[in-house]
């Protein structure tokens, strides 16, 4: 990623969080008293963004474009020191290309050069949020936690760039992956009960092997930036 686009997104994220506290100082002028928000409660959240991704394995022969992300989430006080445990089911997608290797159980061997694909990722999170102001209006926040899920790879062009002995070649590929993340963001309540969240998450991964990349791993870190819309029951 380049240097402008990484000083674009600075300065985003440092946009958002002075706008959460140009909100919290307007919070606390209006009447503490007019709702009460439970710290304990349970809430839910939906909502989407972009993901930005840095590959480091294999480092020259697999790459990533800018893709979307989407996600519900769930959370739960703990009724102490500010935390909830957090659990998340998000979903990004995004296309690629990488050079093609696969081996046959009977030894034919498949490969090619700029191959094209579409990426689809399914990932369960857990993990523990850390609010610094749990019932105000606006609640700055920061989480981290573990993933696991599911890495798809649906090659587009494998026919007419993938060679071979025969058609054996694969033409979907699919592994587990596993990672951890950390997020900072803030909340803004509305009403009791909804609200929004912004938020930028970073996020470290790497898949079991891939076999139609020669049996090698994909590590890779993201940096996701979403807006969700928050509900309190």
């Amino acid at each position: 990623m380049s240097a402008s686009k990484n000083c674009f997104y600075v300065l985003a994220l440092l946009a958002i969080l002075l706008l959460g506290g140009i909100l919290s100082q307007g919070a606390r002028a209006q009447d503490a008293g007019s709702f009460k928000i439970n710290p304990s409660g349970i809430a839910g959240s939906a909502g989407a963004g972009i993901v930005i991704f840095d590959v480091s394995k294999p480092a020259a022969d697999f790459a990533l474009d800018q893709g979307i992300y989407g996600a519900v989430q769930g959370e739960r006080g703990l009724g102490f020191a500010h935390l909830y445990l957090t659990l998340s089911l998000g979903y990004l997608q995004t296309e690629g290309q990488t050079k093609y290797n696969y081996s046959t159980l009977s030894g034919d061997n498949y490969t090619g050069d700029d191959v094209k694909f579409k990426a689809s990722v399914f990932q369960g999170g857990l993990g523990l949020k850390f609010k610094v102001l749990q019932e105000s209006w606006v609640r700055p926040y920061v989480e981290a936690g573990g993933s696991g899920g599911y890495y798809q790879i649906a090659y587009t062009n494998a026919g007419s760039t993938v060679t071979g002995p025969g058609s054996d070649k694969k033409e979907k590929d699919a592994i587990l992956d596993f990672g951890t993340y950390y997020e900072g963001g803030t909340e803004i309540a509305f009403s009791e009960t909804f609200g929004i969240r912004v938020a930028a998450r970073f996020t470290a991964n790497q898949t079991k092997p891939v076999v139609t990349l020669g049996k090698q791993k994909i590590q890779y870190k993201s940096e996701i930036y979403y807006l969700s819309l928050l509900k309190n029951f």
